[in-house]
């Protein structure tokens, strides 16, 4: 049945999509679909190729439903629909096992709106998509920025930075996935061996539906520790051309999609360059007033449906490139000295990130049961650091080059079967081949500014190629309508040493009542140490001591209980226990651990270049709680807290707390949306409020001989400064006119403009332990969209 708009004036819009069977990929004829207007049902029926247009739908907010004979009812999040720009969904079913009663079937459906779009991972996984990631305050559109509101996320060491620090795990342990393939890090900005940056090259424009995990992996995930941010890119608008331009504090973007050919192909792109370069021409520095930022992205997705809707090709990908200058004090007698933060005053420093995946993937329907995947793809990773220092008479001397450059082709395939009514199959292979170069050296500074040219280290040097390959299988079969058991494992192999992992994973998901979820995931997770650690190179030896180190590993056991009540409130708790072990520790001369020392590999924040061993151990274990409510009468919150424990061990079992122990980290984000005939107010908060972060407290006699901090190794990360306190908040006004709609928007990072401190330092000419801040305070980011 369809409806006009009822409302006097109000602007309509349509909504399209296709359904199909997610254990398949086929396309369901038949699904009824809808969307509710004023207690009134606007709705159509999938055609053969599973496609569904809803016509004159009223601007606002809508949700979709889809209902199908024998599968789970589907529900869309919340989404905002203008009167320029047409949604499209694409709707993957789920079969149900239910309990016949005479003609009815009562089916166990405990779905909501941001569960995970991947069915086998069932605890500590949420999806997201574009509108949620726009919404969040001070997210900026930022995949990375918007997990800080969700469970046991907390920030890095820098608020312009945009680290993922999960469950008291570095940064490290992260993987990023495009389209089903791991791709390098998708930051600007970016640093050597972490997942962090400064600004995502991700387009919010191109994000569809996609899953942030924060543990308990299944199976077909490998190379992580600590979670996995799984993207997926959209298809274009299969029938009109629409177009987008943004204009805001970060950059000017320009996004364009349409038909190739009408109703069975499209295109979708992004172009976005940096509104901070503008700015530092002429003369605005909001990083840093010593700082220049520069940086670009594209990215695109071309669609083509085959025929009878039997099999499906995409073409995709992303790239960016970015620059980062600090500069020098430019007259001397204002740079500082005898102050562990002052002495980049006199340093000029160059440092970026290029990144680029682009890929193709072929999807085709063997059967009514199964379906192949096969997909092919090109990476490249490029991260550089150039630091010179200058003396007191201006001239320039180059302290430390490094380059770190990473290359792949990729070839990856998935079978996914049913093989009965209650069983199905997943299975696939990853391999990558690399072509890789690694160098970086450095000069001993005997102070501030003066260097030992005659003593140059190059502690990294490495160029040439290698392999790795990944194999999965994971079986899920519902034992009744409320028990399911996943079962599977992962293969890895580092081809560089010839090292390999053997990962079992298991899961279980049990449903007592409607709308009440019991899961449990235990798995064992392996990674490989970011590439350029295996060519720390020992010129006094000429030997490569890192080449034949094993992956990090770690046991996961999570237990996650989940209750629905009443219209759209989730309440969640998850208990976790992660054992890490083959964790790198410093090497001594014998070839084991140097006991005299306390470094631990997963309290740096990227790359370090030391000889190791992999003899060291350690523990993180917590729960993390949330409540969450999906937008209902234009209210939509987000509440979580976690508490936990973070240590590490040495070899010789002394445990300590690690960097990332803050104890506790909750937020509390929020949002309210006031509508209009043909217009919306949105505003929106969210507080961070964190344990402070750990420090070794400095040795004092060492530190005042010296004049520099020293730590006291006896001490290890025993100090927490005052916790880490942090309001964002978001206000934007979305309006529609016959042709054009659009947003403006003002969202603010740290409203309060608190400085919270991040690291420890020494004063020498006080003798004293001082802390440097977070240089950025309040951070407002305005930001103009126009769809037409």
């Amino acid at each position: 049945m369809t409806i006009p708009a009822t409302t006097l004036g109000q602007k309509t819009q349509s909504i399209r999509g296709q359904v199909i069977n997610s254990d398949t990929q086929a396309p369901l004829r038949g699904v009824e679909v809808s969307v509710s207007v004023d207690d009134k049902q606007i709705g159509a029926i999938t055609d053969q190729s599973g496609k569904f247009h809803l016509k004159e739908v009223p601007i606002g907010r809508r949700v979709v439903q889809c209902r199908y004979p024998g599968f789970a009812t589907f529900s869309s999040p919340n989404m905002i629909l203008t009167s320029a720009k047409e949604q499209y969904l694409e709707v993957e079913l789920q079969e149900s096992i239910g309990e016949t009663k005479m003609d009815e079937v009562v089916i166990y459906d405990n779905s909501y709106p941001t569960q995970a779009s991947n069915e086998l991972s069932v605890v500590s996984t949420r999806s997201f998509n574009a509108e949620i990631t726009g919404r969040i305050p001070a997210a900026v559109n930022d995949p990375s920025r918007m997990a800080l509101a969700f469970p046991g996320v907390q920030q890095g060491g820098d608020d312009s930075e945009n680290d993922i620090i999960i469950r008291g795990n570095s940064s490290m342990g992260m993987l990023w996935r495009l389209e089903g393939l791991d791709i390098p890090t998708p930051n600007h900005f970016g640093r050597p061996g972490t997942s962090g940056g400064g600004l995502t090259v991700f387009s919010a424009q191109l994000i569809d539906r996609s899953d942030f995990s924060t543990g308990g992996m299944p199976a077909e995930y490998g190379n992580a520790l600590s979670g996995v941010m799984d993207v997926n890119f959209r298809k274009g608008n299969l029938h009109k051309r629409e177009n987008r331009a943004k204009i805001g504090v970060l950059g000017l973007d320009f996004a364009t999609e349409g038909p190739i050919k009408k109703g069975k192909s499209s295109y979708l792109a992004n172009y976005r360059y940096s509104t901070l370069s503008i700015l530092n021409r002429f003369g605005f520095n909001l990083v840093g007033e010593r700082v220049d930022n520069d940086f670009q992205d594209l990215s695109f997705n071309l669609a083509f449906e085959g025929k009878e809707g039997k099999s499906f090709t995409t073409v995709f990908g992303m790239g960016g490139l970015s620059l980062e200058h600090y500069r020098p004090i430019p007259e001397v007698a204002g740079r500082g000295l005898g102050d562990d933060f002052r002495g980049n005053e006199w340093e000029d420093r160059r440092q970026g990130s290029n990144m680029m995946a682009i890929g193709m993937t072929h999807l085709r329907n063997i059967d009514d049961k199964s379906y192949i995947k096969i997909s092919l793809a090109g990476t490249a990773g490029f991260i550089f650091r150039y630091y010179d220092v200058l003396d007191t008479l201006n001239n320039a001397s180059t302290y430390r080059d490094e380059e770190h450059n990473d290359r792949r082709g990729i070839l990856a395939l998935v079978y996914n079967r049913k093989l009965s009514s209650r069983t199905k199959l997943r299975t696939g292979i990853f391999a990558h081949q690399i072509f890789y170069k690694f160098y970086r050296e450095s000069t001993e500074r005997a102070d501030l500014f003066n260097l030992n040219l005659d003593n140059i280290d190059v502690s990294a040097n490495g160029e040439g190629q290698t392999q790795t390959f990944q194999t999965f299988a994971q079986v899920s079969h519902q034992l009744n309508e409320q028990v399911k058991i996943n079962a599977g494992a992962h293969f890895y192999l580092l081809g560089l040493n010839g090292k390999s992992t053997l990962d079992p994973r298991l899961s279980l998901v049990y449903n007592p009542l409607p709308k009440t979820t019991i899961s449990f995931a235990y798995g064992i997770h392996s990674q490989i140490l970011p590439l350029m650690m295996y060519f720390y190179y020992d010129q006094d030896q000429q030997i490569f001591p890192n080449r034949e180190l094993p992956m990090m590993r770690s046991h996961h056991g999570i237990l996650s209980l989940t209750q629905i009540v009443g219209s759209g409130l989730k309440l969640s708790a998850e208990f976790y226990a992660q054992r890490l072990f083959q964790i790198p520790v410093l090497r001594g001369d014998d070839g084991n651990w140097n006991d005299t020392t306390t470094f631990w590999l997963l309290n740096q924040r990227e790359s370090a270049f030391n000889p190791f061993v992999s003899q060291g151990a350690g523990w993180n274990y917590g729960v993390d709680l949330a409540m969450e409510k999906t937008f209902n009468n234009g209210l939509y919150f987000l509440l979580t807290g976690s508490f936990f424990d973070s240590k590490f061990e040495l070899p010789d079992g002394q445990l300590f707390n690690s960097r990332f122990a803050s104890k506790w980290v909750s937020s509390y984000t929020l949002g309210k949306e006031f509508y209009f005939r043909n217009s919306t107010l949105q505003i929106g908060a969210r507080v961070l409020y964190n344990g402070g972060f750990r420090y070794t407290p400095a040795d004092i006699d060492a530190s005042i001989t010296q004049e520099r901090y020293v730590a006291d190794e006896t001490r290890l990360w025993e100090g927490q400064v005052n916790p880490y306190f942090r309001i964002d908040s978001r206000i934007a006004w979305f309006w529609n006119s016959k042709k054009i709609s659009g947003y403006i928007s003002l969202d603010i990072q740290n409203l309060t403009d608190r400085r919270n401190p991040r690291n420890i330092g020494w004063d020498s000419q006080n003798n004293m332990e001082v802390f440097s801040r977070h240089p950025s305070g309040l951070i407002p980011v305005l930001s103009f969209q126009f769809d037409f």
